[in-house]
């Protein structure tokens, strides 16, 4: 289980096993989830939406086990999604793992390295969604709108919030595209990059920016009650995550302070700030402007091309090549997923300073 100040996630199952369950506590009782919503929030991540994405095809239904009746928060919520197109066989790496795989530190941990990675998959993001998706109806009952898109892919740059914060609705429209790019002329760039990745055997990472939008002012708090940790230990419970930046992150490093300050303004009777360089967030605190976020992930480590690794029985380097099911680039499948542990964070930071719903109220 992981606990937030409000929140808390349990996640059961695993990649191969017979189902997943997660099991979130904390949502406001009384308030009302579409359940038909919630199935097309998840259905973004299947695989077969994008090109290039594994071959394992799971139906990833929505199942509420308790928590919701009538459509409306009763107390802890548990959803179920079945595992149907399983092969564990093709995924057993308890003597030799695999490069850049949780499967060694699996075995020295726990005894054995689970099937397919068991609960270090990509395939346990599906209950982030579920989780997250529901964070995700909550916050827009009070207008604060969560959107994710694909800024750069295996070298290839397709947007950045650097250069202005993109249209909530233009993300939007890009979920419908091809690969989920804010500038539809990209598409054609991002398809032939990954066809002669593929073709050669390997894979691509990239990164993910993340838009918050119309957060009113105080949400989160300073040091450890800060929004961007918050938003921050969410988005690396992510499988594949390696960074994740604030605002401009790693572009402060280069600028003075006059260059990367933020000035304030009054515009129709608003406080805002000229420039939002810092990402909306002052001293871990929301001030008004758009929350930003940028997510890198690393490649698939499932490459298809031989690599080497230990025979941990044997004592011996030995080649390995990995069999099975795995994305060329599992990036466009990802930008639901970050969408879902940021509005996850975000409303359990809402819901400890009381900004949106009340916590001491039940409903």
């Amino acid at each position: 289980m992981y606990a937030f100040d409000v929140l808390s996630v349990k996640y059961s199952g695993a990649s191969h096993e017979a189902y997943l369950e997660v099991r979130i506590e904390g949502l406001p009782i009384g308030q009302e989830v579409d359940l038909d919503r919630l199935q097309n929030f998840l259905d973004r991540r299947k695989s077969g939406k994008y090109a290039f994405s594994t071959p394992r095809r799971e139906e990833d239904k929505a199942e509420v086990v308790e928590g919701l009746a009538d459509g409306k928060i009763t107390g802890p919520v548990i959803v179920r999604i079945k595992n149907g197109n399983t092969r564990p066989a093709d995924y057993s790496f308890d003597r030799v793992p695999r490069p850049s795989h949780a499967d060694y530190v699996a075995k020295v941990t726990y005894g054995r390295a689970p099937s397919g990675g068991g609960a270090f998959s990509g395939r346990m993001t599906a209950l982030t969604c579920i989780a997250g998706g529901i964070c995700v109806q909550l916050l827009e009952k009070f207008g604060v709108r969560i959107a994710s898109y694909i800024s750069e892919i295996g070298g290839l740059d397709c947007y950045t919030y650097d250069n202005g914060t993109p249209k909530y609705e233009d993300i939007e429209r890009c979920h419908g595209y091809a690969f989920p790019v804010p500038d539809p002329s990209k598409i054609g760039l991002v398809e032939e990059r990954l066809r002669s990745v593929a073709a050669s055997g390997d894979t691509v990472g990239g990164t993910i920016e993340t838009v918050v939008y119309d957060s009113p002012v105080g949400v989160g708090g300073p040091i450890y009650d800060g929004l961007e940790g918050k938003v921050a230990s969410a988005l690396f419970a992510i499988p594949a995550v390696k960074a994740v930046e604030s605002g401009l992150g790693r572009g402060f490093s280069s600028r003075t302070g006059l260059s990367a300050n933020d000035a304030f303004c009054v515009a129709d009777g608003k406080v805002m700030t000229v420039t939002n360089r810092s990402g909306g967030i002052n001293g871990g605190i929301a001030n008004g402007m758009p929350i930003t976020f940028r997510t890198t992930f690393r490649p698939t480590p499932s490459v298809a091309a031989e690599q080497i690794t230990a025979d941990l029985s044997t004592g011996e380097n030995v080649p390995l090549t990995i069999s099975g099911r795995h994305d060329v680039a599992f990036l466009p499948r990802a930008v639901v997923v970050t969408e879902a542990a940021v509005a996850l964070a975000y409303l359990d930071a809402a819901l400890t300073d009381g900004q949106l719903f009340d916590k001491n109220k039940n409903e």
